[in-house]
């Protein structure tokens, strides 16, 4: 009876301690160990572009004000995690007048809420598209919190990820598509302008690149 339990006890523990691994997905690459990405424009044009299509008024715009990091393990692609924000100043659509509005408090109210911010906790569903050296592409479904003009969401994104091995600094891209409800953080607009000139969700697409050099 001791070494049962013995035995089963130790089965636990290593089923807790190896929950990380044991359905880890990787890229067959040489880099090892997780590695920190920052967020850098000496890479790539790190961008956010968003759509609304109203009855009345379709708008389209673009946020360039990215920054933050994240650390992937190129073994263990779902243990991903990190924070990246937006500068609310940063949003143009193309109209001055328009984007002062935007950055209001009918609006995003950048004076007190500065940043939309998302921050990723895992990443589940990763299905490998390539994993050959120098170069890795996967994709999954991002999970975290969003957080717009102050209210913080649980969410899911799609997500691709690129890994490719480089000297001195290997380089990350992502980029993913997907959606925000106004409604759910509690932005109105003025009356009436929400649902007939800006739609009442808003589609937003995200390229990111980051490098372990940077």
């Amino acid at each position: 009876m001791k070494i049962f339990v013995k035995i089963s006890a130790t089965l636990v523990v290593g089923a807790v301690l190896g929950a990380n691994t044991l359905f880890a997905t990787g890229f067959n690459l040489s880099a090892k160990g997780t590695k920190t990405v920052t967020v850098s424009n000496k890479v790539g044009n790190s961008i956010a572009s968003f759509s609304s299509k109203a009855p009345l008024e379709e708008i389209t715009g673009n946020a360039s004000g990215i920054k933050g990091s994240f650390t992937i393990d190129p073994a263990n692609i779902e243990a991903t995690t990190g924070k990246i924000e937006v500068a609310i100043t940063s949003f143009q659509t193309g109209i001055e007048l328009r984007d002062q509005h935007l950055r209001g408090k009918d609006w995003l109210d950048a004076d007190a809420h500065p940043s939309i911010v998302f921050e990723i906790k895992k990443i589940s569903g990763v299905q490998l598209v390539s994993s050959a050296a120098p170069k890795g592409i996967a994709k999954g479904m991002a999970e975290g919190t969003l957080t717009v003009h102050g209210v913080t969401k649980a969410v899911s994104f799609p997500i691709e990820i690129q890994y490719l091995e480089k000297s001195p600094a290997d380089v990350v891209m992502v980029k993913s598509d997907f959606s925000v409800s106004l409604k759910e953080h509690n932005i109105a607009g003025k009356k009436g302008i929400v649902g007939s000139k800006v739609a009442e969700t808003i589609n937003v697409k995200v390229s990111l690149f980051g490098s372990t050099g940077a």
